[in-house]
Parts: C-alpha cells; sequence; structure tokens
C-alpha cells in the first residue's frame, strides 16, 4: 500500500467514526469524534465535504461539539472555495430532516460572508436544476424566517444565480 492509499483509508476510518459516534450519548463517543474531526482537519481535504454533511445531526448530545464540522467544513472550503461550495451544494440531502438545523446554519454562514455568498450564486448557477430548485427553497425559508436580515442576501445570490 503507498502513502495515499493509506491516508485515504485514515481518512474513511475517520470519517467513520464521526459517523458511528455522531450522538455523542458518551464521553468516550465525544472524545471518539473529537479525535476522527482532529485529524480530517489536519488532512485538509476540500473533497471530503460531502462525507462531513452526512455527519451532521440535529438530535446530537452536544451541539457544540458538532460546531467542529462546521468550522471543519470552512477551513477546508478556503483553499478551493468555488469547488467546496459545489461539492457542498450537490452533498446536501434532499430529505435533510436529521440535519435540517445544521444544513441552515451552513447558509446563514454562506449568506453572511460577502466573497463566499457570490461564490456559491455562481455554484448554484451551475449545478443540475433540482439541486437548484432545493437550495433556492431553503434559501427561501431563510429569508422568509428573518426578513430583516437575509431578504437582500437571499435576493443577491438568486439575481447572479438565475441571471442568463
Amino acid at each position: 500500500m503507498d502513502y495515499k492509499e493509506g491516508v485515504n483509508m485514515k481518512l474513511d476510518e475517520n470519517l467513520a467514526t464521526l459517523k458511528l459516534n455522531r450522538f455523542m450519548r458518551t464521553e468516550s463517543e465525544i472524545l471518539l469524534f473529537e479525535k476522527a474531526l482532529k485529524e480530517i482537519y489536519k488532512a485538509n481535504d476540500y473533497r471530503i465535504i460531502g462525507q462531513l454533511i452526512d455527519v451532521l445531526e440535529d438530535e446530537t448530545e452536544h451541539f457544540e461539539v458538532m460546531w467542529g464540522i462546521i468550522h471543519t467544513i470552512e477551513y477546508l472550503s478556503t483553499n478551493s472555495p468555488y469547488d467546496a461550495l459545489k461539492i457542498q451544494v450537490n452533498s446536501i440531502p434532499d430529505n435533510n430532516e436529521n440535519c435540517r438545523e445544521w444544513i441552515d446554519i451552513i447558509h446563514y454562514r454562506i449568506l453572511n460572508h460577502d466573497e463566499y455568498r457570490v461564490t456559491f450564486a455562481t455554484v448554484l448557477k451551475d449545478v443540475n436544476k433540482e439541486v437548484q430548485k432545493r437550495e433556492i427553497a431553503i434559501l427561501n425559508d431563510i429569508k422568509n424566517e428573518d426578513p430583516e436580515k437575509f431578504e437582500k442576501k437571499v435576493k443577491e445570490v438568486l439575481t447572479i444565480c438565475i441571471a442568463e
């Protein structure tokens, strides 16, 4: 086995550890989750963002520890924001009931970041229509929940994303 295969296997193991321990019911699960997330952070590979989104869970016992996933996604996105956001958008499940709060948080943070908001709009312009439709519905929900804070930002994204 070469170095790259070993790194990929370790990433897969760490991602499986996150998924298995995402509810964080015990101290042991929290420690395993944090250790795996630290290793993933160090790997610095934006291509695993979709797998990180799959770990998000609203019913976790330790919401504050789950924030580490959000911070890791943001960190992994810094080297290639367009590609990272494209993976992110394509990875959000259509049925996101178990992670809807986290999906909203991801979108709040994108909408509140000037550079990422524009990049996000460009990504939405380039994805398939079903993904675009799902994302627009999420954005409209966010706008309707807090129009004072998000109406202008959502409008900016939609203006770019639907422009021909």
